[in-house]
């Protein structure tokens, strides 16, 4: 039995997907993860929006798994993430993460490596300031610089 277990949250007002990714992957939950993931991407219709990509607890996965996944996010970077803070609590998976977020989108600049969900929330909210969208419901959002993302 599987100890995986996400969740996919598209939030339309902010322009932002909210995933949460714990556990072991196996194959078949990945591609219905993939699926959920990528049809709410595919909802923005190629115009730029956001990734949360809350993935504490999650654990590392097989080679099949992580290029499915990998493939998922270059599919998304396509359909217009323009901003990702990634937040992970374990330094194995994100260095997987880092790495198929590179192999499957060249030249990512776009994943920005969080070590709190406060952290993540301000980054989103600087990158809706950047994007020129109103970010009344993101508190503490200063200034007018789009955030600047570090390369993995």
């Amino acid at each position: 039995m599987s100890s995986a277990h996400y969740t996919v949250k598209n939030d339309t007002a902010e322009r932002t997907l909210y995933l949460r990714m714990e556990g072991f992957f196996e194959e078949a939950e990945m591609k219905d993860f993939v699926r959920l993931f990528l049809e709410a991407s595919a909802s923005y219709k190629g115009q730029p929006h956001l990734v949360l990509a809350d993935m504490q607890g999650l654990q590392i996965s097989s080679l099949d798994v992580a290029k499915l996944l990998g493939d998922a996010i270059g599919q998304a970077r396509q359909q217009g993430v323009s901003c990702c803070a990634h937040l992970t609590s374990s330094t194995v998976v994100k260095m997987q993460m880092t790495r198929l977020a590179r192999e499957h989108s060249q030249g990512d600049d776009v994943t920005v490596n969080v070590g709190s969900l406060e952290e993540a929330n301000k980054v989103l909210a600087e990158a809706r300031l950047w994007m020129g969208l109103d970010s009344k419901s993101a508190p503490g959002a200063a200034g007018s610089e789009g955030p600047k993302p570090s390369l993995p």
